[in-house]
């Protein structure tokens, strides 16, 4: 069985009113040591805004008092399940060029987000234990 999404993603999003600066998302973001926020609210998603989509905005010249909308991905939003798989999750990713990925629930509720950073902790678990001997996991006790 594959290891699913729910397993390693983010559990606790953080969400940002529309009406917030791009400054005050960088503050959130840097409170929460999180590189993605959530637009809007659990109940009422409208994007999200990363860590990307800021260096962009500031590059652009949009001082840090514009609105965080402004700077936002809310249209064509990538999202995946949480019984999906890590591999589905890597190959979305990729696809998209994207590193955060939104999940929902079987019921189409928010409840977290991946991010490349949570498959690369994953894999170095899974590379870490492939390399345990067998007389390892089956010492005595």
């Amino acid at each position: 069985m594959a290891l699913e999404i729910s397993n390693i993603m983010q559990k606790q999003p953080i969400y940002i009113d529309e009406a917030s600066t791009i400054y005050e998302g960088t503050k959130k973001m840097t409170d929460g040591n999180k590189g993605s926020l959530l637009l809007g609210s659990p109940k009422s998603l409208k994007g999200i805004i990363t860590e990307r989509n800021i260096i962009k905005a500031i590059a652009e010249g949009k001082p840090l008092n514009t609105p965080i909308v402004e700077a936002a991905t809310k249209e064509n939003l990538i999202f995946i399940h949480e019984n999906d798989s890590i591999t589905k999750a890597a190959v979305l990713m990729s696809k998209h060029n994207i590193r955060h990925l939104i999940v929902k629930s079987k019921d189409d509720v928010v409840t977290g987000v991946l991010s490349t950073r949570d498959l690369m902790r994953e894999s170095y678990t899974l590379k870490e234990l492939a390399n345990v001997k067998n007389s390892d996991w089956f010492g005595s006790d």
